[in-house]
């Protein structure tokens, strides 16, 4: 089971990483890992801004409605 995070502590996770990567200071297989590592972080965190995403979408739609439920013009 992976571990819950919230999106500002993934990207403090991923830049740590990435740091670690760009040391150079990494055996191969460590280097590989970290990668590994990595992608599956930035597929979290870019899913995160898509629900996010959506949820700024369908609040913009419910605020263009009237109480009835019909789109109102303006």
């Amino acid at each position: 089971m992976k571990k819950k995070f919230t999106f500002e502590e993934g990207m403090e996770a991923l830049e740590k990483l990435v740091n670690r990567m760009e040391s150079g200071n990494l055996p191969l297989e460590e280097s590989f890992q970290a990668y590994r590592d990595g992608v599956e972080m930035y597929k979290s965190l870019r899913a995160m801004l898509d629900e996010g995403d959506a949820k700024i979408k369908e609040i913009t739609l419910a605020g263009d409605k009237d109480i009835t439920g019909e789109v109102t013009e303006e």
